[in-house]
């Protein structure tokens, strides 16, 4: 039982914007995908909906517990969005219809896909999920608009909207992006406690290594379009087999004490879908690129379950 990417492309007319990204969540998990800001994250994860512009071209496999999305029709599709796979965007502010109310926004669709037989059965459960999702006041939260509400407030009505049909999958993009630290915690702790109580499979968008350290069990590490690296978070994080997963990590802030060191930055910019690379993607920025890099893509190699694409992994980091 689990939600599979494999050989995932997303192109334009003009452009490819994903070339070739994997990753996979099993129920009661939350998987982690991280990349600096357009390195393919939030669209990969709107490829498993088909929530993309028409003019966008999606290929490869696409599975989540035996359906293939891909293939589905407008009605299969529309109770697959809700029924198996759902997802919480990244601004509450702009997912959140500004006209309705919080309690209307969570009961359509229960009414839509029947999972609920009248808008009174409807209204307990929208109560039901609020209070899952630790939102204070619940009862009187239903009949307030999102206008009335802080971004934290916002962000769990958000979550609980999405688990409004009991879906199996949960794809969370960026959702503690402009919170408060203190906020961003209890998000966290959320979604962490609703994958274990509830075993959804959680895939989580983020490009913070410390959340990543913080609440996942598997790591997928995104770049130019390519899933790059992927693993048990622990063993990403500890031994980082590609040369841009060590370098998110060094660019990533210490807080738990210890020696003194200077934050690390790394030059250059993830690429423009426009442009085209010749060979690995991440060579023009990679400090230990060689020739071959420059000119052929590394294939993905696998280390009792590491995955990684890179030519010199052993050499890298001494």
């Amino acid at each position: 039982m689990s939600l599979k990417v494999e050989n995932l492309k997303v192109e334009t007319p003009k452009f490819k914007i994903l070339k070739d990204v994997f990753w996979e969540v099993e129920r009661g998990e939350i998987v982690s995908l991280v990349g600096e800001s357009g390195s393919g994250k939030s669209i990969s994860a709107l490829s498993v909906l088909k929530l993309l512009p028409e003019n966008f071209k999606i290929s490869g496999k696409v599975e989540v517990d035996g359906v293939e999305p891909l293939n589905l029709n407008k009605k299969e599709l529309s109770s697959f969005r809700w029924e198996k796979v759902s997802m919480v965007f990244q601004d509450p502010s702009s997912s959140l219809n500004p006209l309705l109310t919080i309690g209307e926004q969570i009961i359509e669709p229960m009414l839509y896909h029947r999972t609920v037989k009248s808008k009174e059965e409807g209204r307990e459960r929208a109560l039901e999920l609020l209070k899952l999702c630790q939102v204070p006041k619940a009862e009187e939260r239903l009949d307030s608009y999102p206008h009335h509400l802080s971004g934290g407030l916002k962000q769990r009505c958000a979550i609980a909207m999405a688990l409004a049909c009991n879906p199996s999958y949960l794809l969370a993009d960026e959702p503690t992006t402009a919170l408060d630290v203190t906020v961003q915690k209890k998000i966290l702790e959320l979604l962490k406690k609703l994958s274990r109580t509830k075993n959804l499979g959680t895939l989580l968008i983020t490009h913070d290594m410390g959340i990543v350290q913080e609440i996942s069990d598997k790591t997928y590490v995104l770049y130019g379009g390519y899933t790059v690296e992927a693993g048990k978070t622990e063993e990403v994080l500890a031994n980082p087999r590609h040369p841009y997963t060590k370098g998110l990590i060094e660019c990533s802030p210490k807080l738990n004490g210890g020696v003194k060191r200077k934050l690390k930055t790394m030059a250059g910019n993830v690429p423009e879908p426009s442009e085209e690379i010749e060979g690995c993607p991440f060579h023009p920025r990679c400090p230990k690129a060689r020739e071959i890099c420059r000119k052929e893509m590394p294939p993905v190699v696998e280390e009792r379950g590491h995955k990684f694409r890179c030519f010199f992994p052993n050499n890298l980091f001494r």
